[in-house]
């Protein structure tokens, strides 16, 4: 007997596990492009600050260059003049030396009238001259002009990528919040005894920081149902959902969302039940019920 007693039980590896974060695999990945996009915004909209910032100092360098070419027409004047100076001194020592050639002409001797003197001097004030004041320079230098324009586009474009950010960052910080709540947050379990295989209980825990436990008799279990999308097959690494309809009165259904293995994890679940309703179940007598309504009294061996 004792043989049979221990070909009949389960085989089924499971015994405890929690959702897979493998089903929010295309979550992560639609959040990626989000932020892939926005980032795409940002860099487009600082790479239109800095052309603008490039063409308001392209037209500065313009009007420094208008500015700079009547300066240099002055100079080419100046230069014109000393040298039409150094050719008028060339004909004035060509003048001298025809003079010199010409025949001195003795000239008459002219009498110089006395100075007359005045007894009563007048002096003669002159006007004060208005001396206009100098020009004061700025102190703002183009290169110091150029400087704080180059702040000003820096600082625009670190605004620019800190207003595009907030909106992917949020929708991280809340998409990881509840990733966090749907993996870490439901545990479930299997406790079997070694000595009475029929006192089978599964375990329920939810919470992050306030946890609960359900616990439910195996023998609770009326039926159990394991189903599969395409898309969690192919998409979200293969978990699946395990339904478990119980007469518990607390769940009367339970849920077991993106289940890794769900194969598995259903072949465990089902063989548990099939040995405990294999046996007929159990009454406080310690009497074996038909497969089906057993009543759940106290565990007997």
């Amino acid at each position: 007997m004792a043989a049979n007693q221990n070909k009949t039980e389960p085989t089924g590896e499971w015994r405890q596990g929690r959702p897979s974060f493998k089903a929010f695999y295309p979550e992560f990945f639609l959040l990626a492009l989000v932020t892939i996009a926005f980032m795409a915004l940002a860099m487009k909209l600082s790479c239109n600050e800095l052309k603008k910032a490039k063409s308001a100092a392209s037209s500065e360098s313009a009007s420094v260059e208008t500015t700079c070419v009547p300066l240099i027409f002055e100079l080419q004047r100046a230069y014109a003049q000393d040298s039409s100076i150094d050719a008028l001194e060339i004909a004035e020592d060509a003048a001298d030396d025809v003079a010199q050639a010409e025949p001195i002409v003795e000239a008459k001797p002219v009498v110089e009238a006395e100075p007359v003197v005045d007894e009563n001097p007048v002096e003669i004030v002159p006007d004060p001259v208005e001396i206009a004041p100098e020009p004061v320079a700025s102190e703002t230098t183009p290169a110091a002009t150029h400087s704080a324009s180059l702040s000003q586009t820096w600082s625009k474009i670190l605004w620019i990528w800190i207003i595009c950010m907030l909106a992917p960052l949020a929708l991280w910080i809340w998409r990881a919040w509840a990733w966090i709540c749907a993996v870490y947050g439901v545990h479930y379990e299997i406790k079997v005894d070694p000595d009475n295989i029929r006192a089978s209980t599964f375990l329920t825990t939810r919470g992050i920081f306030n946890k609960k436990t359900d616990s439910m008799h195996i023998g609770a279990i009326k039926d159990i149902q394991s189903s599969q999308s395409f898309f969690q097959k192919y998409f979200k690494g293969g978990v699946g959902t395990i339904t478990l309809f119980t007469k518990d009165l607390t769940d009367g259904k339970v849920v077991m969302e993106n289940m890794p293995e769900p194969s598995r994890v259903f072949s465990s679940l089902d063989a548990l039940r099939r040995h405990y309703w294999g046996r007929g179940g159990f009454n406080t007598l310690g009497g074996d019920y038909p497969e089906g309504d057993g009543d759940m009294g106290d565990i007997a061996q």
